[in-house]
């Protein structure tokens, strides 16, 4: 294994590429969104291949989203559909992507439609639980040493897995915290859970969102709600909450996202340093259990939460407790070759193609994981 020069690497709990070669940066650029490609597969096939039962309450369509994060893409498509829909899986914001949703009961209410980068195109009705299988990618790879690139891709795809790290998109890029966000809770800290919500600005922030954080890192809470930009509204109702009552809980619990996400996020990031753990020590187990108990933990994980100091990872101010994490080690990834600029592949469920990209490219996360 090789060690990543890249501090947010070793923040997110993944400071190791799993081929031993010594690769420097690719000096590659990925376009995004139209350089990024995600197509949902549904039991093995490309969910635009999927043809519904044609009976059944379940009203499927398929969804194509340009540039869009899962919110927007959500809100828009329950605006399109007349009722929210139910989804079997979440795509990339910055990419293309085509996904199945569905709605259940009623009559189909638009059989084509679009609104701001997300349409929508009723397919049919369905009977029964729709299987997905993971997701198949083609990533557009700019650069000028495309034949280092496919001698890389050659060396992976004989390799064919890579460590199952959660990769960037589970604890933001531009904003890497979502995981010290979800630590601070479940150590009891909803004061310090705040701070990281709200304050504490990132050098690759948007300017409007470092002044609003910095004046409420001053303590200027008026002044920082006064500045907040349009994009920051959910800090802000945040902010205005705290405001009002003075109270962390009930500030955090405006949040418009469940906060489960964020102590999620942290498990994911133990899971992360679990797995690092064990190929440290080359003996890595088929499969990690990260408990929502450390008194349940083995092996690395239970170092792991030992040394992060956490016993449940739980919240009772905020009604949360995590579920056990049970995932594979390992990914495989499937069907790797590369045409022309185009790289192709597909990953099971779960897993991130922003991992195979950072093992391909050995370069600044930055430039291509979003």
């Amino acid at each position: 294994m090789r060690r990543s020069p890249y501090y947010i690497d070793v923040m997110l709990g993944m400071p190791y590429y799993y081929l031993d070669f010594d690769w420097g940066p690719l000096g590659a650029q990925v376009p995004r969104p139209d350089g990024f490609r995600v197509v949902e597969e549904v039991a093995g096939a490309p969910c635009t291949e999927f043809r519904p039962s044609g009976s059944g309450n379940m009203h499927v369509y398929l969804l194509t989203k340009v540039g869009v994060d899962h919110s927007t893409a959500m809100r828009l498509a329950s605006r399109l559909l007349g009722s929210r829909p139910h989804v079997i899986g979440i795509k990339d914001s910055n990419a293309v992507t085509c996904q199945l949703v569905y709605t259940v009961g009623g009559s189909p209410r638009v059989r084509e439609a679009r609104r701001g980068g997300v349409e929508v195109r009723y397919l049919g009705d369905h009977d029964r639980r729709v299987e997905h299988t993971g997701n198949r990618f083609s990533i557009r790879v700019v650069t000028q040493r495309l034949d280092e690139l496919a001698r890389r891709v050659s060396a992976l795809a004989s390799a064919k897995r890579l460590p199952a790290y959660f990769g960037y998109q589970r604890f933001g890029l531009v904003r890497p915290n979502s995981h010290t966000v979800g630590r601070a809770i479940v150590r009891g800290n909803l004061r310090e859970a705040l701070d990281l919500l709200l304050g504490r600005p990132f050098s690759g922030e948007p300017e409007a969102w470092r002044e609003f954080r910095e004046l409420y890192d001053r303590g200027m809470y008026r002044e920082a709600l006064e500045a907040a930009p349009r994009s920051l509204w959910p800090e802000a109702r945040v902010l205005r909450e705290l405001l009002r009552s003075g109270d962390p809980a009930r500030a955090m619990r405006r949040y418009p996202m469940p906060l489960s996400f964020f102590v999620e996020a942290y498990q994911s990031y133990l899971f992360n340093l679990c797995l690092s753990r064990y190929l440290e020590a080359n003996e890595v187990p088929e499969r990690i259990v990260v408990p929502s108990s450390a008194s349940r933990a083995e092996g690395a994980c239970r170092d792991v939460m030992n040394e992060e100091g956490v016993s449940e990872l739980a919240s009772s101010e905020l009604s949360i407790r995590a579920r056990d994490m049970v995932r594979d080690s390992f990914m495989e990834v499937r069907g790797l070759g590369l045409s022309g600029e185009w790289l192709e592949f597909s990953l099971g469920r779960g897993m991130y193609a922003t991992v195979v990209l950072r093992e391909l490219l050995r370069q600044d996360p930055l430039t291509f994981a979003g």
